[in-house]
C-alpha cells in the first residue's frame, strides 16, 4: 500500500531563470520571497538540464525522468521521417506561418502529448494516478495524465483547424492551460495558448483557497523567457515581478513559515540563455549559405524526391537531416566543419557517437558501457580527443567542464527520433538561422549543450530530502520519493 505524504509538493518552473541574475535580485532586495525560500531551504545553482535546451524537451525529461532517447520528444523543431515533414511546436511566428498554422496547433496541443510523447514511458501524473494520488498541471505544454477528457477548442482555434471543434486528450485530474481550461472563472488569460505569470499564480491560489490542492502541482511561468530573449540575461525586473506574485501566494498562509510547513516548495528553471552578439551578419549562422549547392527541403511543403537535406533550427542547436538523393553524410559534416562559429558537430554510427568541431581539430568517439565513469555513475568507452567536449580524464573518471553530463545528453539526442541526422551547436554568442527563424541579435538565445544554457538554479524549501543527482532528469524519482516514501 502506498503511503501518502502529508505535505503537497508545489513545483514552479520559471522559464529561463538563471543563477547569476537570481542571486543579484536576492542580494539587492528585489526578490524577498525567493530570498526567504533560499534562506529557509536549500539552493542548487547548477542543476543540469536536458538537451537540446528547449522547453518541450526539458518538460518531457522532467515529467518522465528519462532523456529524449526514451521519451522521444526531440526538440521544439524536428523532422518527422515517417510523415516527411517538419514538426514545429512554436519557435516563431514566421516559422509557424511557413509550416502551417493548422498543423502547428495540431502538433502543439494534440500530437505533442497524445502521439509524439512515447507511450513506453510514464509521466509523473500517470505514476501518481496509478498510486491513488492526484496531481495538477498549470500552463505547462507537456502534461499527459490518465484523465480522459473532451477538449472544446476556442472559436479562434476552430477557424484555424478547419472547423474541428473537439479533441480527445489525456490530462491530470486537475488541468489548466490558458483559454483551454482554467480552475478559477476570475483568472484572466490574455493569450489563447497559455497564461502569464499572474494567471499561473492565480490558479494555484484558487486551489489553495478552495482546499483543492492535490499531492503534486506543477506550474509553468514563461514570461521571463520572452523578456530575456530581447533584453539579455541580466534582466532583474522580470524576476522582481514574479517574486511579487509569490509574495501574494505565501500571503494566503498565516505566515511564510506556515507556507513551508504546509507544502514542499520547488522553484526550478528549465534552461538558461547565452548572450548574443550585436552584428547580425557575423553572429547569425545562415545554414542555407552553409549548405549552398545542396537541395534543401522547403518546410512549406512535404519533402520532394530531389531534396537532399532538411534543416530544423532550435536557436543555438540545429538538426541537419540527410534525406538521400545522392547526399553523403560525410560531405554534410565537412561543410559544417568549415564554419569556425560552429562548436559541436555530432552524429551516430554503428552504436557510437562521434564528435568533431568547426573550431578544434580531431575526432572524439564514445558509447555506453566502458571502463570510464562520470559523476552520475554512468559508464563509457571513449577514444580520441575528449577536449572537443571539454572533458578531463583522471584515473578512468570523466570530469565535465563546459558541457555538463555531455555524453548522456548528446547521445540521447542522437537517438531521440528516426532519421539520418547530424546535431550541430553554435559557439556562445552565435545562433543558427533558417528561413523564418527568430533571431536574437543583441539579446539572448538558448538550445545548445553549453553550460550557459544547461546549468540552471533550483530552490527547495519544506523538506530535507533532495534528488540523487543535480539534474532535471532526476527530479521525477525524487518527487515520487517525497510523496510516496519510496
Amino acid at each position: 500500500m502506498v503511503k501518502k505524504s502529508s505535505k503537497p509538493v508545489i513545483l514552479l518552473i520559471i522559464d529561463t531563470l538563471m543563477s547569476t541574475p537570481l542571486e543579484e535580485a536576492v542580494q539587492t532586495g528585489f526578490a524577498p520571497a525567493l530570498q526567504y525560500l533560499m534562506k529557509r531551504g536549500r539552493y542548487f545553482p547548477q542543476m543540469v538540464s536536458s538537451f537540446p535546451t528547449m522547453s518541450v524537451n526539458i518538460e518531457s525529461t522532467l515529467l518522465t525522468g528519462v532523456y529524449a532517447d526514451q521519451h522521444r520528444l526531440p526538440a521544439l523543431l524536428w523532422y518527422h521521417e515517417d510523415e516527411k515533414r517538419i514538426v514545429n511546436y512554436g519557435t516563431g511566428v514566421k516559422e509557424i506561418l511557413k509550416t502551417g498554422v493548422s498543423q502547428f496547433i495540431n502538433d502543439m496541443f494534440f500530437e505533442l502529448n497524445n502521439v509524439h510523447l512515447s507511450k513506453n514511458v510514464n509521466t509523473i501524473h500517470e505514476e501518481l494516478a496509478g498510486r491513488g494520488l492526484t496531481s495538477a498541471s498549470i500552463n505547462t505544454f507537456v502534461y499527459r495524465g490518465n484523465t480522459q477528457r473532451q477538449l472544446l477548442l476556442p472559436k479562434r482555434l476552430q477557424m484555424m483547424t478547419k472547423g474541428k471543434e473537439t479533441w480527445e486528450i489525456h490530462t491530470p485530474p486537475l488541468w489548466s492551460l490558458g483559454s483551454f481550461s482554467k480552475f478559477s472563472p476570475f483568472t484572466r488569460t490574455p493569450h489563447t495558448f497559455s497564461g502569464n505569470y499572474k494567471a499561473s499564480i492565480r490558479e494555484i491560489k484558487h486551489l489553495i483557497k478552495k482546499r483543492k490542492l492535490p499531492a503534486f502541482t506543477i506550474c509553468g511561468i514563461q514570461d521571463l523567457d520572452l523578456r530575456i530573449h530581447i533584453k539579455g540575461p541580466m534582466d532583474i525586473a522580470g524576476i522582481q515581478k514574479i517574486d511579487r506574485e509569490l509574495q501574494k501566494l505565501f500571503g494566503l498562509f498565516s505566515s511564510w513559515d506556515e507556507a513551508i510547513k504546509a507544502c514542499t516548495w520547488i522553484i526550478l528553471s528549465d534552461n538558461g540563455h547565452a548572450s548574443m552578439g550585436n552584428n547580425r551578419k557575423h553572429y547569425v549562422i545562415n545554414l542555407r549559405k552553409v549548405f549552398k549547392g545542396f537541395s534543401i527541403m522547403k518546410d512549406t511543403r512535404p519533402v520532394l524526391h530531389k531534396d537532399q537535406i532538411a534543416l530544423a533550427v532550435n536557436q543555438r542547436t540545429a538538426f541537419v537531416y540527410c534525406l538521400g538523393n545522392g547526399v553523403d553524410r560525410t560531405n554534410v559534416i565537412k561543410r559544417l566543419k568549415q564554419d569556425q562559429r560552429i562548436d559541436i558537430i555530432a552524429w551516430e554510427e554503428y552504436g557510437q557517437t562521434h564528435v568533431v568541431s568547426g573550431e578544434m581539430e580531431g575526432l572524439f568517439s564514445f558509447e555506453g558501457g566502458g571502463h570510464y565513469s562520470d559523476e552520475y555513475k554512468q559508464t563509457w568507452a571513449i577514444s580520441g580527443n575528449e577536449k572537443l567536449l571539454d572533458i578531463t580524464v583522471k584515473n578512468n573518471h570523466l570530469h565535465y567542464g563546459d558541457y555538463p553530463d555531455a555524453l548522456a545528453r548528446l547521445s540521447s539526442s542522437l537517438r531521440s527520433h528516426k532519421g539520418n541526422y547530424i546535431v550541430a551547436t553554435a559557439k556562445p554568442g552565435y545562433e543558427f538561422k533558417e528561413k523564418g527563424s527568430p533571431i536574437h541579435v543583441d539579446g539572448a538565445a538558448h538550445g545548445s549543450l553549453h553550460k550557459q544554457e544547461s546549468s540552471v538554479p533550483m530552490i527547495v524549501a519544506g523538506t530535507n530530502i533532495y534528488p540523487q543527482y543535480e539534474r532535471i532528469v532526476d527530479v521525477k524519482p525524487w518527487i515520487l520519493r517525497l510523496l510516496t516514501n519510496d
